[in-house]
């Protein structure tokens, strides 16, 4: 688990979000089934996440002189995708001259990880200074975070690729969340089972896009943990055609 975990973050550093929820999903787990709490596990998975991290962490502080966990992702995402010239309605893909006029001609000197920092800083500024904004800002990333129909400014084979795939599992993958989720009788039996894990997934990853920054790739890895839902709803439906058939 920490071996896994710790290439996962290195490959996408967003996952560092999820890994709470994961092991608190791990602790309810076993904790319903065997009343006991995996401690050492937790401890050694942790000390292997770290040390995956670490060597990153050091390299970063050896260029820049300061402390940088991962990349230097972070703060220019938060501080675009959140940007007052936005106003309420998010728009995903702006050319590159737009989005170097953002940034505040005072701080265009800095190294790129203190530019990291700084626009953090004055994106999170963004969100305390008008949540009302924010909120509905972040609301308005939702239709193009789920976006599976025709859009004019896409070419053709993007528009055939995303309404062919997307588009033509959506209705199995809503389907097989409700069979699901009736599967489990009761609520913590949901909230334990692998169908709790990858329902938590979903909503963890998707909420931190959608509060952040949201473009339509970004929804892939939850496509992947959607597909099994596709399935389960594809297979539930194969059984009642076949029962008619009897």
């Amino acid at each position: 688990l920490g071996i896994s975990i710790g290439i996962t973050v290195l490959l996408r550093q967003v996952f560092l979000l999820m890994i709470p929820f994961l092991f608190l999903w791990i602790w309810i787990a076993r904790f319903k089934r065997s009343r006991n709490l995996p401690l050492l596990p937790t401890v050694l998975s942790f000390i292997l996440i770290f040390s995956f991290i670490l060597p990153i962490t050091f390299y970063n502080y050896s260029r820049f002189g300061r402390f940088v966990l991962l990349n230097t992702n972070s703060g220019y995402a938060f501080f675009w995708g959140n940007n007052p010239v936005y106003g309420t309605k998010f728009i995903p893909i702006l050319s590159t001259e737009e989005y170097r006029a953002m940034i505040p001609e005072e701080v265009r000197h800095l190294d790129e990880a203190a530019l990291d920092q700084e626009l953090l800083k004055r994106g999170v500024g963004f969100v305390t200074d008008d949540p009302v904004r924010y909120l509905l800002l972040s609301l308005s990333r939702i239709p193009p975070y789920f976006m599976f129909w025709y859009s004019g400014a896409s070419s053709m084979l993007s528009n055939i690729s995303r309404i062919g795939s997307f588009g033509g599992f959506l209705p199995f993958m809503l389907i097989g969340l409700v069979l699901g989720i009736r599967k489990r009788r009761r609520f913590w039996d949901l909230v334990s089972s692998p169908e709790g894990l990858l329902i938590l997934f979903v909503g963890v990853y998707s909420g931190v896009h959608i509060l952040t920054w949201t473009l339509i790739r970004y929804r892939l890895p939850v496509d992947a943990v959607l597909i099994p839902f596709a399935g389960l709803a594809l297979v539930e439906l194969f059984n009642r055609l076949a029962s008619k058939r009897v």
